[in-house]
């Protein structure tokens, strides 16, 4: 008898190091899949190969006579809404043009929403997603229009306008590297203006760099970005007074903004609500407000030339000062993109909704190209639930499992899993102040460095989850058990545990993202909020891998050194020499 419970410890011991393998093979297994994961979502977007770029007409027929000699268009990069109102030439523009607050599409980067200015498309229609795009971009831009159509163009800004927008094609050009430190939109300046001068430009497109360098820098609510923009300001006023005639139109407007301590990318007010500024020959006073994507059109009218094929954008209300009629071609031209690109979007769905959607669309292109998007997004939905199913399946299997094979232990890997999140969160966003935006990291080559720091922060959250699990597995028991009384196995896997179920609810978020928005990128991008959450999701999951390792052996100490255990074994180690000495007696 004795010889059968003896063997029947040694059994229990070992099953319980082999659940400690098996559970820690089970989270590395998860992680693993993250990891994968992760990497293939986020190429998706990087990657992202947009199918829109052949719609609109091959050959656009213009809109009608110019309404201004020359329109200079000079994007302010980095700029926001607030320091604009505080720069004194920008404000005179304003007081003699027509006002806007305009909305930048996500993400605000300038690669892509330079892009966006340029050809009315946003990032969905462009494919231009990131700042590491390279090659030509794939949809048509004002300059390519305006050259077809014989204007002079002159194009004065970074060389990253060479690759983008074969900017060598222009009459004339000065493109430069940006240098960190040094202040380059004098010089810029001063080219632009000469450039204009020797080859009577029609056309011009003026990159400034330095207030958001400055932003990088030292964040947008600085001194050093508000001395940025001061300088900015003079040289955009030495720039207007070199050309006082009455046939020049100046644009002034930005690609993004900045958060208070530097950065965009993401959905902030102060990031994706930007200025624009329309003054000169052909514009009329007034504010009013518009999208990003609004200003090709708006420009191209000015100019009398083919609106850009991809563009969805409008001519904005208000701005120009002109008969109705002169904006009918180019409303004309984006009702025929905006049809293109909803039939686009709908081809997977039947034939009738998707004629109904596209006769629709020449009458409302902005309303019926957001109802083609819903249409196509609940069909794709209805696709993914399965997938989704699965996923949200087997996070809840995990649960289930650890709950049969001990109620106890359940309990207090969800004690666990709340420290884990309550963790996490207050160092996420309390510590560093960071929201689910591109905005949190300050620039590119800061992106590594942000992701690395959010494994390890959530590496130790799970270790802090294994620790409350292990402080609250003994208050659950009447008589708790430690490993000296040859329970280690089942204490050392109760860390495991603990993070395999932080992994589950983690899973459970991933496939929300995966019914909403899907892993791969085919048709259109995902909201970028949710998309950040779900990388973090997947980065957390990742590196709760080495949390599963070193958890074990956190939950094993516990359970030696808990005080309830060793008062529990204290009492046990008692009572059996009371027995024994009542049986000797």
């Amino acid at each position: 008898m004795v010889a059968s419970d003896e063997e029947a410890r040694v059994r229990r011991r070992w099953l319980g190091w082999l659940l400690v393998l098996v559970t820690i093979a089970a989270c590395l297994a998860t992680s693993v899949a993250a990891y994968k994961l992760a990497g293939y979502s986020w190429n998706q977007v990087v990657d992202y190969r947009s199918p829109y770029t052949s719609v609109g007409s091959a050959e656009a027929s213009g809109v009608a006579a110019p309404l201004a000699n020359r329109v200079v268009l000079v994007i302010v990069d980095g700029l926001r809404l607030d320091t604009s109102r505080r720069m004194h030439s920008v404000q005179a523009l304003r007081a003699y043009g027509n006002s806007l607050v305009l909305t930048a599409p996500q993400p605000s980067l300038s690669h892509p929403n330079w892009t966006t200015i340029l050809s009315g498309a946003p990032q969905p229609i462009s494919g231009v997603t990131t700042n590491w795009y390279e090659g030509r971009v794939r949809v048509q831009t004002l300059l390519d229009s305006a050259i077809a159509s014989g204007l002079p163009t002159v194009v004065v800004g970074p060389k990253s306008m060479q690759a983008l927008y074969g900017a060598e094609r222009a009459k004339a050009s000065y493109l430069r590297d940006w240098k960190h430190g040094k202040y380059l939109s004098g010089e810029l300046v001063t080219h632009a203006i000469a450039l204009i001068r020797e080859s009577d430009a029609r056309f011009v497109v003026l990159h400034l760099p330095d207030i958001d360098e400055a932003g990088h820098a030292s964040g947008g609510a600085s001194e050093a970005y508000a001395q940025a923009a001061s300088s900015v300001d003079n040289d955009v006023a030495r720039l207007v007074a070199a050309f006082p005639d009455a046939k020049t139109t100046f644009v002034i407007t930005t690609d993004h903004g900045h958060i208070d301590t530097g950065g965009h990318g993401g959905w902030e007010g102060e990031v994706v609500r930007v200025p624009a500024v329309f003054t000169g020959a052909g514009v009329q006073l007034g504010e009013g407000t518009g999208r990003l994507e609004d200003i090709a059109p708006t420009v191209a009218t000015l100019l009398g030339i083919p609106v850009p094929r991809q563009s969805v954008g409008q001519v904005l209300p208000g701005v120009l000062d002109a008969p109705r009629s002169v904006t009918v071609a180019a409303q004309r031209e984006r009702a025929a993109a905006v049809s293109d690109y909803v039939r686009l979007v709908l081809a997977p769905v039947d034939a009738k909704t998707r004629g109904q959607v596209v006769e629709a669309a020449s009458q409302d292109p902005s309303a019926e190209r957001l109802r083609a998007y819903e249409i196509r997004s609940t069909y794709e939905r209805g696709k993914r639930v399965p997938q989704a199913l699965i996923i949200l399946a087997v996070a809840l299997g995990v649960l289930l499992v650890i709950g049969l094979v001990s109620r106890r232990g359940f309990v207090a890997a969800l004690f666990g899993v709340a420290a884990y999140y309550a963790v996490y969160g207050a160092l996420f966003f309390g510590l560093h102040h960071d929201r689910w935006s591109l905005s949190s990291f300050n620039s590119e080559a800061l992106l590594q460095s942000f992701f690395n720091m959010r494994m390890l922060e959530s590496a130790i959250a799970g270790l802090i989850a294994a620790l409350t699990a292990g402080l609250v597995y003994p208050l659950l028991r009447r008589s708790p058990k430690g490993p000296r009384e040859g329970f280690g196995g089942r204490w050392a896997v109760l860390g495991p545990v603990t993070v395999l179920a932080i992994q589950a609810t983690l899973a459970m978020q991933v496939a929300w993202f995966v019914w909403q928005y899907g892993a791969n990128v085919t048709w259109t991008l995902p909201d970028f909020r949710w998309g950040f959450k779900y990388d973090l999701d997947l980065i957390q999951t990742t590196a709760l891998a080495a949390a599963a390792v070193l958890g074990a052996v956190v939950t094993y100490l516990v359970g030696r050194y808990h005080p309830r255990v060793l008062r529990a074994t204290a009492e046990r180690v008692q009572g059996e020499q009371a027995d024994v000495a009542n049986s000797t007696s």
